[in-house]
C-alpha cells in the first residue's frame, strides 16, 4: 500500500515533492543566489572597509599584537583603522570597536594582514556557526512532529532570513549572538536548564538583549538564571584578566560615548527600534526626551516580561518565548538591521504553533515567503523598509494571541 500525505488538497506519494516543497526549495535557491552575489560583488567594493567588519578586525589586529590591555583604547583602534579607511571615513574617526573581550582572542585568528582575506575568514567561521543553529533547527523541528523532508527544508528557509544574511554581509558577530539564543529558546522548552542558562550567557556579546531575556530568567526560571549569571561571571572574570584594570575604564569610557548615539560609527536614527521609531517621527523634539522615553519603554518591557512569564511560569512555551522576543527586539536600546535577526526565535515560534494545529504548508512556507517580501521591500519600495519590520512585528504579536498552541509544550 502506497504511503501518502495529503497537502493542500493534493495527495502526493512520498517520494515525491509537493507544490509546496518545490516553492520554498525556488525562494530558497533564489535567495543563496542572490546573497552569494551580494558577498562576492562586496568583495571588490570599497563600502567593505566602511562596513560594521572594521570594528570586529580592529579587536582582531590589536589582539594579535598582544594588546588587550588596549581593546578599547581609542587611539589604539584609530591607529588600526587609519591604515584601511581615511581619516574622516567614521564621525570621531572611528567605528567604534566595543565587543566583549572575550571574543578577541578568536579575533587575533582570523585578523591577518589582508583586510579582505580576513572578512573571508571571519564569514566561514560564521557559516559554520549558522550551520550548528540550522541543525539546531532542524531537529527542533523534527521534535515538533515535522516530517523530515519539512524540517530540513523549514531550518535552511530559517537561515536565509533576510535579516540574518544581512548580519553575515556586514561582518557582524550575528551568528554566535543567534546560536546563543537557540540554545536558550531550545533549552527552556526542553527543561535544560543548563543549556538555556548558558546558551544566553553567550548573547552577552549583544549586552542589552541578554539583559533583557535574562531577568525574567532569573525571575521564572531560577536555576537557569542561575547558569546564566554563573557563566556571565566565568566570561567577565576572563574578559577582565585580558583587558586589565585600565582596559575595563576604557570599555566605559566607550559605553558612555556609544550612549549618545552621534558618531563613531553609530546611528541611532536609522535604528528598527522603538527609539529610532522616535527619533525619526519626531525629529523637532528634544533627544534628551526620546532617550528618556525609549529607556523607559525598556524598562517597562523587561518588568512586563517577568509579571507575564511568572503568570505563566507552570507552562512556559514557545508563545511566551515569542512575545518576549519581540518586546526585546522592539525595546532594545541598540537594533539596527541584523539585529532583526532575533525575530527568527518568535516566527520559529509561529511555524511550530501552525504546524501543531494543522496548518502544515502555511508553516513550511512562512519564513522563506517573509525573507522575499522583506527582500523586495529593500531593493524596490525602499520607502518601506522601516514600517515592514515592525509590522512584521506587530503580526507575530497577533499571531501569538490569535493561535494559541493546543499543547502546553508548545
Amino acid at each position: 500500500m502506497t504511503n501518502e500525505h495529503s497537502l493542500t488538497g493534493v495527495k502526493f506519494a512520498k517520494g515525491n515533492f509537493s507544490f509546496a516543497e518545490i516553492f520554498v526549495i525556488l525562494l530558497i535557491s533564489g535567495q543563496i543566489a542572490l546573497y552569494a552575489f551580494m558577498w562576492l560583488n562586496l568583495l571588490s567594493d570599497s563600502s567593505l572597509k566602511g562596513m560594521d567588519f572594521i570594528s570586529f578586525y580592529t579587536a582582531g589586529r590589536i589582539a594579535r599584537q598582544g594588546d588587550y590591555q588596549m581593546l578599547f583604547n581609542l587611539d589604539a583602534q584609530r591607529a588600526v583603522q587609519h591604515t584601511i579607511v581615511e581619516a574622516d571615513t567614521f564621525a570621531g574617526g572611528v567605528n567604534l570597536s566595543q565587543h566583549p573581550p572575550y571574543i578577541a582572542p578568536l579575533l587575533s585568528l582570523l585578523a591577518v594582514d589582508d583586510f579582505v582575506n580576513a572578512y573571508i575568514l571571519w564569514t566561514l567561521v560564521r557559516l559554520l556557526v549558522m550551520a550548528v543553529c540550522g541543525e539546531l533547527i532542524r531537529r527542533f523541528l523534527l521534535r515538533s512532529k515535522w516530517n523530515p523532508r519539512f524540517a530540513l527544508l523549514g531550518a535552511i528557509s530559517s537561515l536565509c532570513f533576510f535579516p540574518f544574511f544581512i548580519g553575515l554581509l556586514g561582518g557582524q558577530d550575528t551568528a554566535f549572538i543567534m546560536l546563543g539564543l537557540f540554545l536558550w529558546m531550545f533549552g527552556l522548552l526542553a527543561g535544560n536548564e543548563i543549556r538555556a542558562g548558558a546558551g544566553l550567557a553567550l548573547v552577552s556579546l549583544s549586552p542589552l538583549i541578554a539583559g533583557a531575556l535574562g531577568i525574567p530568567l532569573l525571575v521564572v526560571r531560577r536555576q537557569a538564571g542561575l547558569w546564566f549569571m554563573l557563566t556571565m561571571l566565568l566570561l567577565g572574570l576572563y574578559s577582565m584578566t585580558l583587558i586589565g584594570v585600565q582596559g575595563v575604564q576604557d570599555f566605559a569610557g566607550l559605553m558612555r560615548l556609544s550612549s549618545q548615539g552621534d558618531g563613531y560609527g553609530l546611528n541611532q536614527a536609522s535604528m528598527y527600534n522603538l527609539l529610532g521609531l522616535l527619533l525619526r517621527t519626531f525629529p523637532n523634539l528634544n533627544v534628551d526626551t526620546i532617550h528618556t522615553a525609549a529607556w523607559a519603554a525598556t524598562v517597562s518591557s523587561i518588568v512586563g516580561m517577568c509579571i507575564f512569564w511568572w503568570n505563566q511560569k507552570s507552562q512556559l512555551g514557545i508563545r511566551h518565548i515569542g512575545i518576549a522576543v519581540v518586546l526585546g527586539t522592539f525595546t532594545a536600546p541598540h537594533l539596527h538591521l541584523h539585529g532583526l535577526s532575533y525575530l527568527l526565535l518568535p516566527l520559529m515560534g509561529m511555524m511550530g504553533i501552525l504546524h501543531e494545529r494543522g496548518y502544515k504548508t502555511t508553516a513550511l512556507v512562512l519564513p522563506s515567503v517573509i525573507s522575499s517580501i522583506l527582500i523586495g521591500i529593500m531593493f524596490l519600495i525602499p520607502a518601506w523598509n522601516y514600517a515592514a519590520y515592525y509590522l512584521l512585528m506587530l503580526a507575530l504579536l497577533i499571531g501569538f494571541f490569535v493561535f494559541k498552541p493546543a499543547l502546553n509544550g508548545m
